[in-house]
């Protein structure tokens, strides 16, 4: 059965990688629950999805130009005061479910990687004892190269931007073939990108196909009917009430 990753916490039901967020969708019945690495410039791993501030935390500034008593002081929008949670206090939050981890490294504004972040957080994932439970994913083909290196068992995800599947480059099998010859087994696409075929020209490819931006009904239906290996989705509700209506 086609997994549900819970995306950010829930990003339309609570403000997105906040510990509210965490900590609800730890008592929901999904497979994984997906949020994102940064790290501040004196080397704190944190969770936040931008790699600037102003959109779902005040202030202003890329995060990995400040340091973490910076960061930690900084509000999330929408919440009642938290602020930027560290990668330590989230899988504090997470630990206890036994809920599968699906982690997204990013890379800092303009997309260059965090020198050692993939050492760094595998390291800590090791020290929790949590690495057997997390699959990484990265929209960055040589941070998941890195990860492997690391931490060969550890699953990979390979995220394919919307601009690698604009027509008519489209080439799905192609971007299979390099995740393959990377050692990337899987590769997700946003669902609205989706064709009829791809998960045959993935097959062919020996890659696995899952989706992300799955976020309505029509669109997590389409997810559990074409029978990929997982999606993400900011309503991890809506998700597990459709599991629940076909069987699964």
């Amino acid at each position: 059965m086609t997994d549900i990753a819970s995306h950010r916490g829930g990003a339309r039901i609570w403000p997105e990688n906040s510990r509210i967020a965490f900590r609800n969708s730890a008592v929901l019945p999904v497979d994984f629950i997906e949020f994102d690495i940064h790290r501040s410039r004196d080397g704190m791993l944190i969770v936040h999805h931008d790699s600037v501030l102003g959109r779902t935390a005040s202030g202003a500034g890329a995060v990995g130009d400040m340091d973490w008593a910076t960061l930690q002081a900084v509000e999330l929008i929408g919440t009642d005061g938290e602020t930027i949670p560290s990668f330590d206090e989230i899988l504090d939050i997470l630990e206890p479910s036994g809920i599968r981890l699906r982690i997204e490294l990013k890379t800092r504004q303009g997309g260059e990687r965090y020198p050692g972040i993939e050492a760094q957080v595998v390291a800590r994932l090791q020290e929790r004892c949590l690495l057997d439970r997390t699959t990484f994913t990265s929209f960055d083909l040589p941070t998941l190269v890195e990860l492997l290196r690391l931490a060969p068992a550890t699953p990979t995800i390979w995220l394919i931007a919307d601009k690698l599947l604009v027509p008519p480059a489209r080439d799905l099998r192609g971007l299979c073939r390099k995740a393959g010859v990377a050692g990337v087994p899987e590769i997700a696409i946003r669902i609205a990108q989706a064709r009829d075929g791809d998960g045959e020209a993935c097959r062919r490819e020996a890659v696995k196909l899952g989706y992300y931006g799955a976020h309505d009904e029509p669109a997590i239906r389409k997810a559990f009917v074409d029978g990929v290996t997982a999606f993400t989705t900011d309503r991890p509700d809506i998700a597990i009430a459709v599991r629940r209506a076909i069987g699964g």
